[in-house]
């Protein structure tokens, strides 16, 4: 009987992992935010990444993808992060150069991408990554088709020829050692 128990325990604890994830993200996130360290600062970043971390998992329930795990978030998000701040800096010094040159080299365009990746969640993060770097907006994503406004050819370009950010968002989310399914490899 207590053998029984323990193993329900466990099983639980498992089960709500992803959460423990978010209330700790949503913690870190409210100390960046605030950017203060002060107890009362910190016990009500705990209250509120509680509070959110339950409506999450009790009213709409949502919850984070089983790729989401503590690995995840230490190891390669954070190479991610990196990774995409330095596409953004390379769009931005793009961007410049287009919009100082005498003769504007711009054209704007809305394409339809296909995305080779499988899952709303990896789709989301894939149309999160377009919007944030200099030169494209996703202006719709339904399933795996996206939507996107392009300034120039080369953001065309980058987008359904080189499938750079695509490519980003495929090695986020594929282990080590594992090949990909998505994107033909």
């Amino acid at each position: 009987m207590k053998h029984r128990n323990k193993a329900a325990i466990w099983r639980n604890a498992r089960c709500y992992s992803r959460e423990y994830v978010a209330f700790c993200c949503l913690f870190v996130f409210w100390i960046f935010i605030t950017g203060s360290f002060s107890a009362g600062n910190i016990v009500r970043g705990l209250i509120v990444s509680l509070l959110v971390t339950l409506m999450m998992r009790l009213v709409f329930r949502i919850r984070l993808p089983e790729d989401i795990t503590p690995r995840f978030l230490l190891t390669r998000f954070p190479v991610f992060l990196a990774l995409l701040a330095w596409e953004v800096i390379k769009a931005n010094i793009n961007l410049a150069y287009i919009l100082l040159r005498p003769r504007l080299l711009i054209d704007p365009t809305i394409v339809r991408f296909k995305s080779a990746l499988r899952g709303e969640f990896r789709n989301t993060i894939l149309a999160d990554t377009i919007t944030v770097t200099p030169g494209t907006l996703t202006l719709d994503a339904q399933g795996d088709e996206l939507l996107v406004h392009c300034l120039a050819p080369s953001h065309k370009k980058g987008l359904l020829e080189d499938r750079s950010p695509e490519r980003l968002v495929l090695w986020l989310f594929t282990r080590r050692g594992e090949p990909s399914k998505e994107m033909g490899s």
